[in-house]
């Protein structure tokens, strides 16, 4: 059973990206934990199984804005 994914992203606006992810969970009903890293971040989206594949397939969607 998968119920957490993890990614670090280093690009441009990190403070951006990170908000998506974070209401993107608040209606999908999963919690983002995020972990700053010397550059960028670490993201680990942890929930129901339904909503962390969903959250994998989004990641490009998230970032692409932030590019």
């Amino acid at each position: 059973m998968l119920t957490s994914y993890e990614f670090t992203y280093r690009g441009r606006a990190l403070s951006f990206v990170q908000q998506t992810i974070a209401e993107w969970c608040a209606v999908h009903g999963c919690a983002l934990d995020v972990t700053s890293l010397l550059q960028g971040a670490r993201f680990r989206v942890s929930g129901r199984e339904e909503a962390v594949r969903d959250a994998m397939q989004a990641v490009r969607v998230w970032i692409r804005p932030a590019a």
